[in-house]
């Protein structure tokens, strides 16, 4: 969680299952529907035989718009050359 991933917001962050799916145990051996989480929520396996997914806040430094989405880092707005006009939040991406 928190990672900056090259997949959808939907996605699961290691892109192995399609939107709004996540992968049920390691290895992925099957994708299970992920729960509706609230803005600044994201989807969290549970269990370490037979898992299941429950919502969790997203971790300082990371943002969610809700839904199946996982949270997603910040914008590093100065390591890229610009300013920070606003500070992220949970829900929010920051603004550069």
């Amino acid at each position: 969680s928190g990672n900056a991933t090259p997949c959808e917001e939907a996605q699961d962050p290691d892109c192995k299952c399609p939107p709004g799916h996540g992968c049920s145990g390691e290895p992925c051996e099957f994708c299970r529907e992920l729960p509706r989480c609230e803005p600044g929520w994201e989807p969290a396996r549970i269990g370490t035989v037979n898992f299941r997914f429950e919502c969790r806040p997203c971790p300082s430094g990371s943002f969610s718009r809700g839904r199946r989405r996982w949270c997603r880092s910040w914008s590093d707005c100065e390591g890229s050359g610009f300013l920070t006009l606003r500070e992220g939040n949970s829900t929010h991406n920051s603004v550069c």
